[in-house]
């Protein structure tokens, strides 16, 4: 709705307006309904004798109250009522008009009994209706319960749907009886009919509405329930408790006559809606885990619970099909306990402010009383000016009038403002001084980069709002340390990071609130001598705690006021605001600090990667009878894995692949030492088995009992054409001859997990002679353990595939081929492990 979104002052506007409408229309009904127009009673019920109320000139006396005024004149059951103090009537409506002019006296009933006309003397009285004063105190508790949160937070959907509650409560339930008195109304006039048909369908419809507003009110507070689709059900909600009204009136419309509505119907849509809210309530109760909240909730529930028995009475006297006249008012009273609910909700409020209900209330009277002065100024001056131009100036009155509205009504708001601000400056300049202080501190927000700005403007913003000169800092992070500079704020106390983290734990160990300290409370919470001397030496009057994401990391401490008095619920209030955002900007600094560590940390993993590539074979390499191809991406920036050809000679070349264990800096780290001691290794040794036995006595040394190596080292005689070839724990070599693949398993343990004693044994050394056309793959296993969203892994099967499928093409085609099908298995998942691979075929 649009008008929402109008300012505060003037959404406030709107509901003390609309308040006092139904305020109006609520005290217009219960002046005429239990003062000006009250029913007189006889202590029974007529009927029409016909069952024609409209014509009928008789009417039977039926349910007596036995030793009711009736009884005791001498009335009987189906006696038949001719006239009231001799005048006759046609219609119960005509013979209550008559009746209701007379209170508590004696007059005459005209009866016929067994055809025998009588006169009959009997006392009437004015009935006292103790079930529309309940009706009424409650609807009357709701609107103002309702109006007191609508004007604290105009703009929260939680006081709106309280104030709409209220305004519905409080003509909706009263509307079962007559808003304009107990058949006072002129039968014969047309306008009054009509008049009361608007109010009844107003009333009614309020009274209707109710229910869904309740439920709608409990689905949000205390806390918002959202569920899927919930637009549509809240609009079920509200549509439901009108379809039995809908139907009555279509159903009296198209059958020509009028059909009452049952009530009782209604109060089981009040009783259903009101169960199913209070199950959202209870629910949300359990949930809350803050002690203030839920003390107040609680009072709030026994309150409900309360006033659902009192609900619960009433719909049971429905059930009797009685008259409320016709029932004792005895047996009426329990139903006062609805009153608990509004009488809940009031204390909750005042007695653990929920709301500021205080500040709103004292400064709402100011503030009508104020805005009632300029008004009356205004038709003064409007008075004043229009006799003066009548007496000297031949106008017209309503010309001048007409001037004068248009006056009021183009710069009462602006008047109005500005004495309000005065009024605010004069009368609330404390209050007033931390409003403008906190929005000239949330405007700077947007210029303050880090938190040692954020801390001098706060330092600042105390210092000239309140006076407070000392003001101190608390951290149990030795990481936001860092971040500060050697200011006054964070002063430096002895052995200072110890004492803050058992001084913040003994502070805030109950709950999170602020905490004024004085010499009296000291002891209170347990601290040291020592502790008590820091806290005394450095003036702390007040500790308040920054959190960060419910994670206690410090508190702003501040010294005494000037003035030398507590600190206010307001001063803490602005005080909170600045703990709150600092913890915002230190969790921002520190979020920036660790972006400015990443990006480094990340420039220099890419150096290293430059450098860990420009140690990997050129592409171009190149030898006679060997066609090679060669491919090695680390999983991160950085990786374990690694390959290298080794020229021993223009006939002899060495093969190595290596994997280390594990991903990124330590694996590359061991990569790079390890890939040294080969080349090492291979100036002192030709056979792949002595190089390995060499490269692991040196590294089992210097390598982490955590960490092993798995390699290969092939040796290819391209004067003899053979290859000979030596695993260390890694995967097997494949071998391509004549259309078939085999897979080269010879044994050998991974280097760095053992010295040499069961090494060297299980390490063997395969020789293979080799023809053209011939293929090997030597591989990490990274690349048949690749794995795809589901962590499904590629296989060796499907490496075997490719390579048989591929085998006649050139090795950089094969390793393409290979990419391709990695690449299109892997779809949208990330690398998991690094791809090291060379392909190597014989001319």
């Amino acid at each position: 709705m649009k008008i929402f979104n109008f300012t505060e002052n003037r959404l406030r506007f709107i509901f003390i307006s609309t308040a006092i409408m139904f305020l109006l229309f609520s005290s217009v009904s219960f002046y005429n309904n239990m003062i000006a127009r009250k029913m007189t009673t006889d202590d029974c019920l007529w009927e029409p004798v016909s069952g024609n109320s409209s014509k009928d000139s008789a009417l039977y006396i039926t349910q007596i109250i036995p030793g009711g005024v009736a009884d005791e004149a001498g009335l009987r059951d189906l006696d038949i009522l001719l006239a009231i103090n001799g005048e006759r009537f046609k219609g119960s409506s005509e013979a209550m008009f008559l009746l209701n002019k007379y209170s508590n006296e004696i007059i005459t009933y005209t009866i016929i009994r067994n055809n025998v006309v009588y006169n009959v003397n009997i006392w009437v009285y004015k009935y006292f209706n103790i079930l529309y004063l309940i009706s009424w105190l409650l609807g009357f508790g709701f609107l103002s319960v309702g109006l007191m949160v609508g004007y604290s937070n105009p703009k929260e959907l939680t006081s709106k749907l309280l104030f709409f509650l209220g305004c519905a409560a409080s003509v909706g339930l009263i509307s079962n009886s007559s808003p304009l008195g107990y058949y006072i109304i002129n039968i014969n006039s047309t306008a009054v009919k009509i008049l009361y048909l608007i109010i009844t369908i107003s009333f009614t419809s309020c009274f209707i509405i109710l229910a869904p507003l309740l439920l709608h009110f409990l689905l949000t507070f205390p806390r918002k329930y959202e569920f899927k689709h919930r637009k549509n059900i809240l609009r079920l909600i509200y549509y439901v408790p009108f379809i039995y009204p809908g139907f009555i009136t279509a159903y009296s419309f198209i059958a020509g006559k009028g059909i009452k509505l049952n009530f009782s119907i209604f109060l089981v849509f009040l009783l259903s809606y009101l169960f199913i809210g209070m199950f959202f309530f209870i629910r949300s109760y359990l949930k809350i885990t803050e002690p203030a909240q839920k003390k107040s909730l609680r009072i709030i529930n026994y309150g409900f619970l309360i006033g659902i028995l009192g609900i619960g009475y009433n719909f049971f006297l429905n059930l009797k099909q009685k008259p409320d006249f016709l029932v004792s008012p005895l047996l009426m009273v329990p139903c006062v306990l609805v009153l608990a609910i509004p009488v809940s909700f009031g204390f909750a409020i005042f007695k653990y402010r929920i709301l500021d209900t205080e500040f709103v209330v004292k400064k709402g009277l100011v503030f009508g009383i104020v805005t009632t002065i300029i008004i009356g100024l205004y038709f003064l001056l409007i008075y004043a000016l229009d006799n003066f131009l009548k007496g000297y100036v031949q106008v017209r009155s309503q010309f001048v009038t007409i001037a004068f509205i248009l006056i009021f009504t183009f710069t009462f708001d602006y008047v109005n403002k500005r004495a309000k601000e005065f009024v605010d400056r004069l009368f609330y300049r404390e209050r007033y001084n931390y409003r403008k202080s906190l929005l000239s501190f949330s405007r700077e927000l947007s210029f303050i980069s880090n938190i040692n700005e954020l801390l001098e403007k706060i330092c600042d913003s105390v210092s000239t709002t309140m006076g407070i000169k000392v003001i101190n800092l608390w951290l149990n992070d030795k990481t936001y340390y860092l971040m500060l500079d050697n200011n006054s704020l964070c002063k430096n106390f002895k052995d200072m990071e110890n004492f803050a983290d058992t001084a913040l734990n003994k502070l805030f160990r109950k709950n999170r609130l602020p905490v004024q300290l004085n010499e009296s409370n000291l002891f209170e919470y347990n601290f040291s001598e020592e502790e008590r001397k820091l806290i005394k030496e450095n003036n702390i009057s007040l500790s308040i705690p920054i959190l960060l994401k419910n994670k206690l990391i410090g508190a702003l401490n501040f010294g005494p006021k000037p003035s030398g008095k507590a600190y206010s619920d307001e001063d803490i209030d602005l005080l909170k605001a600045f703990a709150i955002q600092s913890a915002i900007s230190f969790e921002n600094s520190k979020l920036k600090l660790e972006e400015i560590n990443k990006e480094k940390i990340e420039e220099e993993l890419k150096i290293a990667k430059g450098i860990q590539t420009g140690l990997l074979p050129k592409d171009d390499f190149n030898i006679e009878k060997l066609d090679i191809a060669g491919y090695s991406e680390p999983a991160k920036i950085i990786g374990g894995d690694f390959y290298d050809l080794i020229k021993l000679s223009e006939t002899k070349l060495l093969l190595v692949i290596g994997d280390v264990s594990g991903k990124g800096i330590p694996a590359a780290l061991y990569m790079s030492k390890v890939q040294a001691m080969i080349q090492f290794a291979s100036q002192m040794f030709e056979n792949p088995r002595d190089i390995l036995i060499e490269v692991n006595k040196q590294i089992f040394e210097q390598i982490d009992r955590k960490s092993f190596i798995t390699m290969v080292i092939a040796l290819f005689d391209l004067e003899n054409n053979f290859v000979k070839i030596s695993r260390a724990g890694h995967n097997p070599v494949l071998f391509s001859k004549n259309g078939q693949i085999d897979i080269l398993k010879n044994t050998g343990l991974g280097l760095g997990m053992e010295k040499g004693k069961f090494f060297e044994p299980n390490l063997e050394v395969t020789e293979i002679k080799f023809n053209p056309d011939n293929l090997f793959l030597f591989y990490s296993d990274g690349l048949n353990e690749a794995m795809d969203i589901h962590r499904n892994e590629f296989g060796l099967d499907n490496v075997i595939k490719i390579i048989s499928e591929n085998k006649t093409k050139p090795s950089k085609e094969i390793q393409t081929s290979l990419l391709d099908a990695v690449g299109n298995f892997r779809g949208e998942a990330e690398q998991n492990d690094d791809i090291t691979f060379v392909v190597v075929k014989v001319k």
